[in-house]
């Protein structure tokens, strides 16, 4: 039997629901915003709206939750938000990612183990992501780098100051005026060559200067180890600062900057994505550094010695790529499939242990024999890197000897690969 409410309750429910899903959004807008916590101080920055109504939505079950399931829960949006964004999650069908993306971060929040596979893919991929080029405003890469800017905290170049949000803008580091003299082309643009400053200290301090310029008078004014610190809550490291100073200022030096500032760039994303990667010690981190620095190596000399050929790869190894590819292809249609067709594409996603089988497969041996001389020696320094490597990214302790073989395997596989 059917019960027939009266039309005013039905009413009453629409609008209570409504006012409902509006605080929701309401309050998911204002988290966002947060310039500790999401860094999108304005709808400018921010990388998509679209995501907005399955954030709102996840935060309203996370308040729901126990207490002591909901420091966890918020862990586990972040993650999920921030792999979103740099993986352009939200560029395609929005509505049927959002369902996607609801149902499978709210079955997280109950069970650990049933992690989004966006998670595992995205740390597979993000020491890969091109950031060279994004040149353009409001995609959400650029974006997302812009407000990890803000979330770090980044100074104003004069003042020393956090600048008020509403006076913060997005100013070239090298000027735009010499990139057009040198024919760089985009790449002047591109988000590696920007940072928030105010529009006082681009008027006033940098304008049409290179930095060999202006970086001298703001040493002399505060001192460089002052200006150092500042410039490193922009994610311009030590030596990003050195080759900014160099006299003259050539292409290569443009060209040197970039590669330095995109890695300091990705340790920065990797460390929002990796939760773990936030609580270990900073001498792990630098191990981990390394570790993901030998893998990128090891990648480059297979890519090299099979001439860029996917299919000399081991069928086995391919098939399980080329799966991975698809599973995210088929969730992310706006990739480019063209770079997963080479090879050098597809290494992406191939784990330390897939690398391994590649270069001591029977066939591909002996291609590689030359510079490893024994499979066994290389066999027994693949198991102590893995040891460290998946130690430290799935919080396990990290032992002495782990530690230690670990640190024995890097030292050999930057001799070897360095030769």
């Amino acid at each position: 039997m059917s019960v027939q409410l009266p039309s005013e309750s039905v009413s009453i429910m629409r609008r209570n629901m409504q006012n409902e899903a509006v605080s929701a959004l309401e309050q998911a807008i204002k988290l966002v915003r947060h310039p500790q916590e999401y860094g999108a101080i304005s709808s400018e920055y921010l990388p998509y709206a679209s995501i907005l109504p399955v954030f709102a939505a996840l935060q309203t079950i996370v308040r729901r939750l126990p207490p002591s399931m909901q420091m966890q829960a918020q862990q586990k949006i972040r993650l999920w938000y921030w792999a979103s964004v740099f993986t352009n999650r939200y560029s395609g069908s929005v509505e049927s990612t959002s369902a996607r993306d609801f149902f499978d971060v709210k079955a997280w929040f109950e069970e650990d183990q049933a992690e989004p596979s966006l998670i595992a893919e995205f740390r597979d991929r993000v020491r890969n992501i091109d950031l060279r080029r994004e040149t353009r405003r409001g995609t959400s890469i650029y974006n997302g780098v812009f407000i990890l800017l803000v979330i770090r905290g980044a100074r104003d170049w004069v003042t020393g100051n956090i600048p008020q949000y509403g006076d913060l803008h997005d100013h070239h580091i090298v000027p735009k005026k010499w990139g057009q003299e040198q024919g760089i082309g985009g790449m002047i643009d591109s988000i590696l060559n920007r940072t928030p400053l105010s529009a006082d200290t681009n008027r006033r301090l940098i304008g049409d200067r290179l930095p060999n310029e202006y970086l001298p008078s703001l040493v002399a004014d505060a001192g460089e180890e002052k200006v150092r610190a500042i410039l490193e809550s922009h994610f311009i490291s030590a030596r990003a600062f050195d080759i900014l100073l160099h006299n003259p200022f050539t292409k290569q030096d443009f060209d040197a900057f970039l590669a330095e500032r995109e890695r300091t760039i990705q340790n920065a994303i990797e460390g929002l994505l990796e939760k773990q990667r936030l609580e270990i010690p900073a001498d792990l981190r630098e191990l981990d550094d390394e570790v993901e620095s030998v893998e990128l190596a090891l990648r480059m000399l297979i890519n090299d010695t099979l001439g860029g050929d996917p299919l000399k790869l081991p069928p086995h190894v391919l098939a399980s790529i080329e799966e991975r590819i698809s599973k995210i292809i088929d969730k992310n249609p706006a990739l480019d499939r063209n770079r997963y067709s080479t090879l050098s594409g597809k290494l992406e996603f191939a784990d330390l242990r897939e690398l391994e089988a590649i270069i001591t497969n029977r066939t591909l041996w002996p291609l590689f024999e030359h510079r490893f001389r024994n499979k066994a020696v290389l066999n027994a320094r693949f198991e102590q890197l893995a040891g460290l490597r998946n130690a430290i990214r799935h919080s396990r302790t990290v032992d002495e000897l782990t530690r230690k073989d670990g640190q024995a395997a890097l030292l050999w596989f930057q001799h070897v690969l360095n030769e």
